[in-house]
């Protein structure tokens, strides 16, 4: 915020998927994520268990303290695990505390464990928003595959850019 000038604060949360080799052939990867006073991310598990990934602290707002220390908490997460980022238009309302939304959205993710990721995310949507939203809403959702088998028709082309590091393959 201080380096682009901008005298405004705002929420984020930065996520990053990591993958050690060993960790590959293990069907593990990590996800590093810090949250500025963002809604949490939440990770919905394969056995339907949903955890809300609030780490052991709360970064302030981007924009109120330029020299604020920015930390990091880490998940590992097994395959098949679906990791889902999305806007407080999603889960707040002026009628109720934020955390009822969050736990709101938590209860229904776990209700829906098993659709396809785009079924998904259709259902969460139509679930949570009201017919008349009074915010915009985004969602990020990333499902962690098996990577030992044929890549699944949901995961879409494997399209990699030449720019871009091809991911490491397993050797048996």
């Amino acid at each position: 915020m201080q380096t682009l000038q901008v005298d405004t604060l705002a929420t984020a949360v930065v996520a990053r998927l990591e993958q050690t080799p060993a960790e590959l052939r293990r069907g593990i990867t990590r996800l590093r994520w810090s949250n500025a006073g963002h809604p949490p991310p939440m990770v919905l598990h394969p056995d339907g268990r949903v955890d809300l990934l609030t780490g052991d602290h709360h970064d302030r707002l981007l924009g109120v303290d330029p020299d604020t220390p920015r930390r990091e908490a880490e998940i590992s997460l097994s395959r098949d695990a679906v990791v889902l980022l999305y806007t407080d238009g999603l889960v707040e309302r002026r009628d109720q505390p934020l955390d009822d939304g969050v736990q709101r959205l938590q209860r229904t993710l776990a209700e829906l464990a098993g659709r396809n990721l785009d079924q998904l995310l259709d259902d969460l949507l139509a679930r949570l928003l009201p017919d008349r939203p009074d915010d915009d809403v985004a969602l990020v959702a990333v499902r962690l595959h098996r990577q030992d088998r044929p890549r699944p028709a949901e995961a879409g082309p494997n399209l990699i850019p030449p720019t871009v590091c091809a991911p490491p393959t397993i050797t048996q």
